[in-house]
């Protein structure tokens, strides 16, 4: 898989804590990924930039940026900003590996503490850059990716 525009990660979480976020989609499905009411924030991807999306631990989602900007769902309240993705990757909701943990695959246990929901630039993020520096760089992360997701290299 093409990993040259993966730049970005985002902690999900579904409204009930215990359930796991966009299950439902599978390779090839477009949804609309929610933010918390962040313009800035979600406007920061372009089209066809790469998220990997975390929830509970783990990195359940990979998808591809679909749209130039947000849009914004009619009703008021919390996450009703969204953008259009299609995913390329998802977990086994039901039995997901060891493998797919966030600290598994991105090599370093303090990738756990990004919360928030909003999308961060991995490249930017000072743990991210404190290991890749010393363990290959951005282009082995994305080796990484590719070996742990199981993703085939292109």
């Amino acid at each position: 898989m093409d990993l040259s525009n993966l730049k970005w990660t985002k902690n999900v979480k579904h409204k009930d804590g215990e359930l796991w976020a966009y299950p439902d989609f599978n390779a090839g499905d477009l949804f609309k990924l929610a933010w918390k009411d962040n313009n800035s924030n979600a406007d920061k991807t372009d089209k066809d930039d790469l998220i990997l999306l975390r929830q509970r631990g783990y990195v359940t989602h990979l998808v591809k940026v679909i749209d130039y900007k947000h849009e914004r769902e009619s009703w008021e309240g919390f996450y009703n900003i969204y953008r259009i993705v299609e995913t390329l990757w998802t977990i086994n909701f039901n039995h997901p590996l060891v493998s797919e943990k966030a600290d598994k695959v991105f090599g370093y246990p303090k990738v756990l503490s990004y919360e928030g929901g909003n999308v961060m630039e991995l490249q930017t993020l000072p743990t991210f850059q404190e290991y890749w520096n010393n363990h290959g760089g951005f282009e082995e992360f994305k080796n990484r990716v590719c070996s742990t997701l199981n993703l085939s290299k292109k």
